[in-house]
């Protein structure tokens, strides 16, 4: 079904504003990326590569804080408000609120990205001529699409009082773990051992290569690939369940 130009941009917008309007959401997205970076990015850099590929780090991780959090938390508190139910039976097309989220999520990953890049330019010092920025920002996005798949299936299974905490407890170790605060080969031995199973992993893997124009492992590709599809066929069940039980 065809969304409304007009209707998908009005509800972005009014998304956009409601979280603009929110002094702690707008911290947690744009300034604790650059903060963590900052803390714990740059202080571990190695040299101008290891500087680089831990941007590239930081720069996934304020992605996920904005696919996981505003898709999980926003879609857990949303689902508890008469506001969710109006909307849903609204003459217009289903995929208008989901596509107007997933744009207002751009937006603010966009800050949290830009964020991180001025970290590394100002304090670190970074040189951004030797790197492939444009397949790395390309990397970048694509690969957030299975995190946001698994930020909206846990909005659509926990309740708006445990969302927080339910998220930071998947956001964090898959952060952590994944590589993307510190160098993955300093890591405690058995987060290694695990850290090559996470989707995170992957995803950190992905962006290195593609920013120090390296080659890609299969691994890593089929690995990210095998995690969307997973998240994808729950979140669709997911949906479908909750039309199953309160929409019908």
């Amino acid at each position: 079904m065809r969304i409304p130009i007009k209707l998908l941009i009005l509800h972005t917008y009014y998304l956009t504003l409601e979280n603009l309007r929110q002094p702690m959401y707008l911290v947690s997205t744009f300034v604790f990326p650059s903060l963590f970076f900052w803390f714990f990015g740059i202080p571990n850099a190695p040299d101008a590569d290891g500087l680089a590929m831990l941007t590239a780090s930081f720069c996934a991780f304020a992605v996920l804080s904005v696919v996981l959090f505003q898709f999980g938390i926003g879609v857990a508190t949303d689902r508890e408000t008469s506001w969710y139910s109006y909307l849903r039976v609204l003459p217009a097309p289903r995929g208008t609120q989901l596509t107007a989220r997933i744009f207002s999520g751009i937006v603010f990953a966009t800050l949290g990205v830009l964020g991180v890049l001025a970290t590394a330019r100002f304090l670190g010092d970074l040189d951004f001529a030797p790197y492939h920025w444009g397949q790395f920002l390309l990397t970048l996005a694509l690969g957030a699409v299975p995190f946001a798949c698994l930020g909206l299936a846990l909005g659509l299974v926990v309740s708006a009082r445990s969302s927080t905490p339910f998220l930071n407890l998947t956001y964090l170790p898959l952060s952590f773990a994944g590589g993307l605060w510190m160098p993955p080969n300093i890591l405690p031995k058995v987060v290694q051992d695990v850290s090559v199973y996470l989707p995170s992993r992957h995803y950190g893997e992905l962006l290195w290569a593609t920013l120090l124009g390296a080659d890609i492992a299969k691994r890593d590709f089929w690995g990210l690939f095998a995690a969307f599809s997973v998240l994808l066929l729950l979140l669709v069940v997911l949906i479908r369940r909750e039309e199953d039980q309160v929409f019908r």
